[in-house]
């Protein structure tokens, strides 16, 4: 499917919902296969050596139930989202990415039974190792809450939560392409709606966590700190030095404050 042919058939979804508030099946039949199913097949080949007794087909199955019966509600009719195709399509990024996720964990408590043994300490060896690893949610929520409270810049600290977010959510390969995409996506928008984004996606990630990732201490700290000023002006004719610069600070700040068992 092409982007436009899935631009035109995202407009007829939403029309046929507004009229019938239902999904019209054949239309959502057509964006599933067209569209989420490269997407699923691209998060699941991410992992594809912790589930090689898996079949890839149970898991378009589960995640086409899964959309089907919730995106009515939780994306369509929720005021957090935008109707909009390109939004719709990241909220079926976030929730295969957390369907995923989750059956790895699944897979990871069944084979060691639990994540809390006091004999097995989480350990992450930096931010990245944290959020790549899902066993070590504790570290990662750990990590995800502490950034919030470092004394550093507000905005630093927001660029710091829309680079790893991209990567822990899918969204960038890794930081080098997280810094890119970050640039191209946000340049032209202000530090208050990033500081918006930043704490709706940790709300997200507490939910998927099952722990307190910090998305109420950012909206805190974000209360009066974050601008109405544009990204881009702030980050200059360098805007990628200058958010390697930010990430290496607040990291280094990290590793300082974090307990040994975390970092």
């Amino acid at each position: 499917m092409t982007d436009q042919q899935y631009y035109e058939c995202y407009s007829k979804l939403v029309e046929r919902l507004a009229a019938t508030h239902e999904l019209d099946r054949y239309l959502f039949c057509s964006i599933f296969e067209g569209k989420i199913k490269p997407i699923i097949r691209n998060i699941f080949s991410g992992y594809s050596e912790h589930f090689s007794a898996i079949d890839i087909e149970d898991v378009y199955q589960d995640i086409f139930v899964k959309l089907w019966t919730n995106s009515v509600s939780a994306y369509f009719m929720n005021e957090k989202y935008e109707s909009d195709a390109s939004w719709f399509l990241g909220w079926c990024k976030i929730v295969a990415k957390n369907h995923v996720t989750s059956l790895l964990r699944r897979r990871s408590l069944k084979a060691n039974e639990t994540i809390d043994d006091p004999d097995r300490p989480v350990v992450a060896v930096d931010p990245d190792a944290a959020a790549d690893e899902v066993s070590n949610r504790e570290a990662v929520a750990s990590v995800l809450r502490s950034v919030a409270s470092l004394p550093s810049k507000i905005e630093m600290k927001l660029v710091w939560y829309g680079i790893y977010l991209l990567v822990y959510r899918g969204e960038a390969e890794d930081r080098i392409e997280a810094n890119r995409v970050f640039v191209e996506r946000f340049s032209g928008v202000s530090w208050r709606e990033l500081s918006e984004r930043a704490v709706l996606w940790l709300c997200e990630t507490e939910e998927t966590l099952g722990e307190d990732c910090g998305a109420a201490a950012l909206e805190r700290a974000s209360s009066d700190g974050a601008s109405e000023d544009v990204i881009g002006d702030m980050l200059g004719d360098d805007p990628i030095g200058k958010i390697s610069d930010w990430i290496y600070k607040i990291n280094k700040r990290l590793k300082d404050s974090l307990p040994s068992e975390v970092m």
